[in-house]
């Protein structure tokens, strides 16, 4: 029995012993540091903490150095590594970086790798941050070749995603390209017709653009088909009172003003006047905007009464619009109970409603009432937390926080 006690004890001492004593295999590689270190990275990235990111990143690509060239993890790193420094507005450094992902993946997998397009893209979203279009569009037409190349046709959907891509490219020159943009459109959308047909959704973004570009260079009579073709695809997909037919519905105005064709644009300018009112809130200023291209168009036509009381309409939103900032900002003043600063927001808040109208009456009425209440109170007493509390700011439609859950 002691002859047994005592191997055992013997056997723990080794195994003790074998445990305290480093070996080969508890040595961390180079591998084994990198991996905490991209969930690390990765998980301040997901925080927006993107100069931590990026540090930590940076040493995990010093480590990755340390691996065989071919080795994934190389390209992983740098991957990460570009987003975070972009992330950052680095743009040229995260364009080099990314050129060495992609460098690393042309020597592994070969120049006709079919994820290397992919790659190319992000590499052109730097290169259009850094404003260098030529090279932007450099990379664009090798992305294409590449897109050609996989799919054994020029008639597919991603070289028209690539056309349109150039499009905006051309449409950001310092000097406008306009030609070399209404060329590629028409591209890709001769492209994408032939693939879905006419009324597929895929073309109303490059519609848009074209629709745009013709009207930008007075080409209203192709601004017009473009727009009307849009609006019969967003129709059929979002029914008549969508907000999102509002971009067609406005370029076809515009389109039609141009031509002068003003019995035709009239309706479709009060179109656009009602489809902003049936999306957006009474005093939003874009519902101002479209009253005044309204104003704008009348007044073209010498209409001048009906020009005045489109004006007047948008001004007073504009009005309310601009009243009910005073009136929010006097509202959180109130709280820190100084009276005269209260009064003074009130009464700036007043100013643009001088005349009289239904939009901005009850406003009007309510800041009133809340200048002569306060005007009433003492210093002493506005100051007291009980008459504070039962104080509250005039009333808006579109308070700036929401209302505190039941």
């Amino acid at each position: 029995m002691l002859v047994r006690i005592t191997l055992i004890a013997g056997m723990a001492a080794l195994c003790a012993w074998g445990q305290d004593t480093p070996t080969a295999q508890t040595t961390q590689t180079p591998e084994d540091e990198i991996a905490p270190l991209l969930a690390s990275g990765n998980a301040d990235y997901l925080k927006g903490d993107f100069a931590k990111a990026r540090d930590e990143y940076k040493q995990a690509w010093d480590l990755a150095t340390k691996r065989p060239n071919e080795d994934q993890i190389r390209y992983d790193v740098l991957k990460r590594l570009s987003r975070a420094q972009a992330a950052l507005g680095d743009y040229q450094e995260a364009s080099d970086t990314m050129s060495m992902a992609i460098s690393w993946r042309e020597q592994t997998n070969g120049p006709a790798d079919p994820k290397l397009p992919d790659d190319l893209l992000v590499s052109v979203g730097y290169l259009k941050a850094l404003k260098d279009w030529n090279g932007a569009l450099a990379v664009l037409n090798r992305v294409m070749t590449l897109h050609i190349r996989l799919q054994h046709d020029f008639d597919t959907i991603p070289v028209a995603d690539d056309l349109s891509r150039m499009s905006q490219i051309f449409m950001s020159m310092d000097k406008r390209d306009t030609d070399n943009a209404i060329r590629v459109l028409n591209q890709a959308l001769e492209i994408r017709t032939k693939l879905s047909g006419p009324l597929d959704p895929s073309l109303i973004y490059d519609l848009d653009r074209l629709g745009s570009i013709y009207n930008g260079t007075q080409a209203y009579d192709k601004a017009e088909e473009t727009y009307r073709h849009a609006l019969v695809i967003r129709e059929s997909i979002f029914g008549k009172d969508d907000a999102d037919l509002i971009p067609d519905v406005d370029g076809l105005a515009f389109a039609l003003f141009g031509e002068e064709k003003y019995d035709d644009a009239d309706p479709v300018y009060h179109r656009l006047v009602d489809l902003w009112a049936l999306s957006t809130a009474p005093d939003h200023p874009m519902l101002a905007i479209a009253w005044q291209k309204l104003g704008v168009f009348y007044c073209a036509q010498k209409k001048f009464d009906q020009a005045k009381e489109a004006f007047d309409k948008g001004n007073a939103i504009r009005a309310l619009f601009f009243s009910t900032g005073f009136a929010e900002q006097a509202g959180e003043t109130l709280k820190y109970g100084d009276k005269a600063a209260v009064i003074a927001l009130y009464q700036k808040a007043l100013k643009p409603l001088d005349a009289p109208n239904p939009v901005y009456d009850k406003l009007k009425a309510d800041i009133l009432g809340m200048i002569t209440d306060l005007s009433k109170k003492t210093n002493a007493e506005f100051r007291t937390p009980n008459q504070m509390t039962k104080d509250t700011p005039a009333k808006t439609d579109s308070p700036s926080a929401p209302p505190p859950k039941d």
